[in-house]
């Protein structure tokens, strides 16, 4: 019916932009593979992806509603307990969607 029209949607939106989210950070890694680089360098590259989405999510939850902090805190929460145990950004991404889809499809 009409309600899981909508969650194909979020699903498909979800996909397609996961898509255009992994596939700028994977193609480099595809050409670049098999050269060494500077170690400062790479630590760099670890860092940044790290550092922007972290800025990203500070920004919004400052904005919030109120009515949203606990959601954002519940998926800070979540993405950081993955990240530290996982270290893998696109299993930390997929955590962080799938807590606010969870959370805003059960709770709100």
């Amino acid at each position: 019916g009409e309600n899981m029209d909508k969650y194909y949607y979020y699903i498909i939106g979800t996909l397609v932009a996961a898509a255009v989210t992994i596939i700028p950070k994977v193609l480099p890694l595809f050409f670049l593979r098999g050269k060494t680089f500077n170690k400062k360098l790479m630590t760099f590259f670890k860092i940044v992806p790290f550092t922007s989405m972290t800025v990203l999510i500070l920004r919004e939850v400052l904005v919030a509603e109120s009515s949203a902090k606990l959601m954002y805190i519940i998926t800070i929460a979540v993405a950081s307990t993955v990240s530290y145990i996982t270290r893998n950004m696109i299993l930390t991404v997929f955590a962080s969607i799938l807590t606010t889809f969870i959370y805003m499809n059960v709770f709100i």
